[in-house]
């Protein structure tokens, strides 16, 4: 666990730090909508939106968009910068057909994520964590303290619902 605190204060500062990309035209929907990434640091948020072709399949090249929105800006829309994209916010891509695609974050390899399409033509993403299969809501960040090359990472929380149950989980990771 020590090793996930390091490499997730590595990222959070490469996002204090990293280069900004000009505003782009992208806007979250439930349709498209994934999950998401809030931090206790600001009210600004991490979208994760499917993409799909014209059929309803998968894009094979870029299965999901990442993407910030900037509350604390009036509800901007921004990219990633490269920085995070590389070294905290951005996912690597396993495996991917039109119907699912397996990733991780590129700043934590330890847990694996499947996008999926359901018969209902939406796509959702699940995880496994402790013995379950988690339908992906969002995750909170918890930030106390520490220094601006070194914050504190007290928690990650996953929310999430407990497919066999039904039951909204919340799973707390603790660096």
């Amino acid at each position: 666990m020590k090793s996930f605190k390091v490499i997730l204060g590595i990222s959070i500062v490469m996002l204090i730090l990293g280069f900004t990309n000009p505003e782009v035209d992208i806007t979250s929907n439930s349709i498209t909508s994934l999950f998401k990434i809030e931090r206790s640091k600001d009210n600004n948020q991490i979208f994760y939106d499917v993409n799909i072709d014209n059929v309803g399949d998968l894009d094979s090249k870029a299965p999901i968009s990442v993407y910030w929105r900037k509350n604390t800006e009036g509800g901007t829309i921004k990219p990633l910068t490269w920085i995070q994209q590389k070294f905290a916010y951005g996912l690597k891509f396993i495996n991917i057909n039109d119907e699912y695609a397996t990733f991780k974050f590129v700043s934590y390899d330890k847990i694996f994520f499947t996008l999926k399409k359901k018969k209902n033509n939406q796509f959702e993403v699940y995880t496994k964590y402790n013995g379950k299969l988690l339908k992906m809501d969002r995750i909170f960040i918890q930030l106390d303290g520490g220094t601006f090359w070194f914050p504190n990472i007290t928690s990650v929380e996953i929310y999430a619902k407990d497919v066999a149950t039904g039951e909204d989980i919340i799973e707390i990771i603790t660096p």
